[in-house]
């Protein structure tokens, strides 16, 4: 302690460093038998110590405390808030110290390398996957579906296949995951291209082989039959009658869904969100439900109007939605998260639809 008070009183970071790994051995040498009492000494004296030292020793110090399961709180805290990452890095990616709350925090308040960090954590909760899953990243979304110990809630799983839509990667990622829900797991293959198709059933055990291919069958026989742009026209025509009075708009959309007309369900929820009609469709025809909610919840409906809008297509499995979990599900969604989630999307699609023109512009000769 007398050394600790000399080299807070001289200011060296020389000298503060030194101490500070003096500090660090003791604390090592007795770890497995030492009292929470002196875990919180060890905390203060520390937290003294790495307020004005280098980065270089602050990241050796949390490469040590990275694996130490009883490792002073408040230190870990402060380094893995650290803005520099080679100090953040090893305590959020091992630390047990840190508690969801402190990951939570931390995944919505620092950058991307902050989050794959944590997403490379051995075990993640629920609460955790889903921030990090809102972060719209898709390097950061392939990284936390690819880890065995993370664990999704519904929504989660339901973003994340949002968000897979035209990313063979994070579809291929997702389709490995056993605790996926089949539901959504056969939305996942109905958005999956041809060639990612092809190889998960090549890579499929042999034991679950037939029942990929059917399936696969399944989805393949529904395809084109969906209407196109040319069958809302009418439909366009009439809501455009009444779309600049927002209210009403809603009180049509609401009319229009509790009586099944979808065409004039799809157009109105194009005016009102300002969404192509063309991917208005594609949310309502889909099977995961989240996709219209996220909709919806940026168009501002109250959740009487996106029941029915949900309902509006029979499910293909014919099991019905459990209508109180979507809507703890929707009160839960913030406006600003579907907002992203929902710009995301839609610039996935153009990308898609733009791929094919491009292909053809390469292959024209100059």
């Amino acid at each position: 302690m007398d050394e600790l008070e000399t080299a807070l009183k001289s200011g060296a970071p020389g000298k503060r460093t030194a101490v500070l790994r003096q500090v660090t051995d003791l604390f090592a040498s007795g770890v497995e038998k030492i009292s929470d009492q002196h875990i919180a000494l060890f905390d203060d004296v520390m937290k003294h110590l790495v307020s004005h030292i280098e980065k270089e020793a602050l990241a050796e110090l949390s490469a040590r405390l990275a694996p130490v399961a009883n490792a002073p709180r408040g230190v870990v805290r402060r380094l893995a808030a650290d803005d520099a990452i080679e100090v953040a890095g090893p305590v959020l990616e091992k630390s047990e110290t840190l508690t969801d709350e402190d990951l939570v925090e931390i995944a919505k308040t620092k950058g991307q390398a902050h989050q794959l960090k944590i997403a490379g954590r051995a075990r993640l909760n629920e609460v955790v996957t889903e921030v990090l899953i809102d972060r719209c990243d898709t390097e950061l979304a392939n990284k936390v579906a690819a880890n065995k110990g993370a664990r999704f809630s519904n929504t989660g799983f339901s973003k994340l296949v949002m968000l897979a839509d035209g990313d063979d990667r994070l579809t291929a990622t997702l389709s490995e995951r056993t605790d996926i829900p089949p539901r959504l797991f056969t939305e996942l293959l109905t958005r999956a291209t041809e060639t990612v198709r092809r190889s998960l059933l090549a890579s499929a055990p042999p034991e679950s082989r037939d029942g990929l291919k059917k399936i696969l069958n399944d989805i393949s026989s529904q395809i084109g039959t969906r209407a196109t742009s040319q069958h809302y026209a009418e439909a366009q025509r009439l809501v455009r009658t009444f779309s600049q009075d927002t209210p009403l708009t809603k009180r049509k959309l609401f009319e229009f869904a509790k009586a099944q007309k979808i065409e004039e369900t799809v157009a109105t929820l194009s005016a009102l969100s300002a969404v192509p009609i063309e991917l208005v469709d594609r949310l309502v025809h889909s099977s995961n439900p989240y996709s219209l909610m996220v909709l919806c919840k940026v168009t501002a409906l109250y959740w009487p109007v996106t029941r029915e809008v949900i309902q509006l297509k029979a499910r293909p499995d014919g099991v019905p939605l459990d209508m109180d979990e979507l809507l703890a599900d929707y009160e839960n969604i913030s406006p600003s998260s579907a907002q992203l989630l929902l710009r995301f999307w839609q610039s996935r699609q153009a990308e898609a639809a733009e791929l094919p023109f491009r292909r053809e512009m390469h292959l024209l000769p100059v």
